[in-house]
């Protein structure tokens, strides 16, 4: 059973924003969903606020209730706790999928990705990233170059070298 998000999909954009959410990411949705009913439309949460992203992320039900369990342990008043808040409960909206598995981007979303014709999905383990094409292809080069620099002009460098060496 999926239970995380893997994977990049580009999916195209219709003009009123329309798009489907790849199928591997859908069967996650309704997997990660405590609350999902056989029938009932697919639901998932998007969270937009923090400036500094340029990217949707999106999560199921379930990762989302555990990111809220998480900020409601915080120090309430703090300015991290008000961060939080703001960025991932005010600056946040649950949308719901159509029987085909497609969601409807607002204007405000699409234009805070700049995208148009094209949606790039990534996945990245409890929750997903919608972003536009030219910010993935820019993201990857930056991953290939830091990459590089971890292999230290080694020619045939593991990426798996990097985790910890400890067995669970």
């Amino acid at each position: 059973m999926e239970r995380e998000f893997t994977g990049i999909s580009r999916n195209k954009v219709d003009g009123k924003g329309r798009v489907s959410i790849p199928a591997k990411f859908r069967r996650v949705l309704q997997n990660c969903d405590a609350e999902y009913a056989r029938g009932e439309p697919l639901k998932m949460h998007i969270t937009f606020g923090d400036p500094t992203k340029k990217h949707l992320e999106c999560w199921s039900a379930d990762s989302y209730a555990r990111l809220m369990s998480k900020i409601s342990r915080m120090k309430s008043g703090t300015d991290a706790q008000r961060i939080m808040v703001y960025y991932y409960k005010s600056m946040s909206d649950t949308v719901t999928l159509d029987d085909t598995g497609r969601l409807v981007l607002s204007p405000e979303l699409r234009d805070k990705i700049d995208l148009s014709e094209e949606a790039v999905f990534e996945g990245h383990g409890e929750k997903f990233h919608i972003l536009n094409p030219a910010q993935a292809d820019a993201q990857a080069d930056a991953f290939a170059a830091i990459l590089e620099d971890l292999a230290q002009g080694a020619a045939h460098f593991d990426a798996l070298s990097l985790l910890p060496d400890d067995d669970p």
